[in-house]
């Protein structure tokens, strides 16, 4: 028998959206899925979906991808400051003009379509007040942080079309499956990574900076509640914990569960890095009801553990 619901999701084959892949199988979503694979492993595609092995930057995948979505999940693009300083026309094709492309499609293929966008906190910058709120001014002045605030508001622009959209302002997400082999984005994953392999971590930057860490379970919580919720219609929405971490603290949770002592490599920093991030999320848990359940030392001792039992760290 045929699924009822259909999903659309790019990046299908990344760490975040692989999981909300996953995740919306579990609950008989027919899946059509994006991913040109840099970054992506095939491995995170769930089974039996129908796999677009495309850029999402120019519109020749849209040819193959159907219609009648009940959601359209835009995680594809890529997702490093440092990256969008060495190739900001890859940045803008990737990020601003994918969104623009698909958000003209999906107006004219799947009009009932909720389209999920993946922001970032990056659209705020790094000064004025903390913890950032969603009505707060968006003052991010990297490459990257400029192709998330123009699809941000492609993204009003189509739901005053009609269209309901909601961009999510992802603050730092991990977990499980992050690709430890990618050195360029995921601070967490990134450090872990070095840790587990050369017990010394390089760090670009002071150990004062903070984040704001939520783990990828967590996210999928929100998500449920954030799916089919009128309510989160024609918003912008902080998906964050509210707590603000050091980098050094983060340091030190990874030595502790590790077991073992970890050097440290200070260098300096990359270019448009944000000194400070926190996020207000008084929004999220009043549209979901829920907040996050995950503490940083349980969520990294997951994922330790999950790439011990892996054959990828054999």
């Amino acid at each position: 028998m045929k699924n009822s619901k259909k999903a659309l999701v790019t990046g299908g084959a990344g760490f975040i959206a692989g999981h909300i892949a996953r995740n919306l199988q579990s609950r008989n979503y027919e899946l059509v899925i994006v991913d040109n694979l840099k970054t992506g492993n095939i491995e995170n595609l769930p089974p039996d979906c129908h796999f677009i092995n495309s850029d999402v930057g120019n519109d020749s995948y849209l040819d193959d991808v159907g219609d009648g979505f009940d959601l359209i999940y835009h995680f594809a693009g890529q997702s490093s400051v440092e990256i969008s300083f060495r190739d900001p026309v890859y940045d803008i094709d990737t990020n601003a003009r994918s969104t623009l492309l698909l958000l003209d499609y999906a107006l004219k293929k799947s009009p009932n379509a909720h389209f999920i966008y993946a922001s970032s906190m990056s659209v705020y910058g790094s000064s004025g007040d903390m913890p950032k709120s969603e009505s707060m001014s968006r003052d991010g002045t990297n490459f990257y942080a400029i192709g998330k605030r123009a699809s941000e508001d492609y993204l009003r622009i189509y739901n005053s079309k009609g269209l309901k959209t909601t961009s999510l302002r992802l603050f730092n997400i991990y977990g499980s499956g992050q690709n430890l082999n990618n050195l360029a984005q995921g601070m967490i994953s990134i450090y872990l990574a070095q840790a587990l392999f050369n017990k010394k971590i390089s760090i670009k930057g002071s150990l004062e900076r903070t984040r704001d860490f939520v783990y990828i379970d967590d996210l999928l919580n929100y998500l449920l509640k954030i799916e089919h919720n009128p309510k989160a219609f024609s918003r912008e929405i902080n998906i964050c914990s509210g707590q603000e971490f050091k980098v050094a603290e983060v340091i030190d949770v990874i030595k502790d569960v590790l077991e073992y002592e970890i050097s440290l490599d200070l260098l300096e920093s990359t270019p448009g890095d944000i000194p400070r991030m926190v996020g207000c999320n008084k929004l999220l848990k009043n549209l979901t009801q829920i907040d996050c359940t995950t503490s940083l030392h349980n969520g990294i001792s997951t994922m330790v553990e999950r790439y011990r039992n892996d054959t990828y760290f054999q």
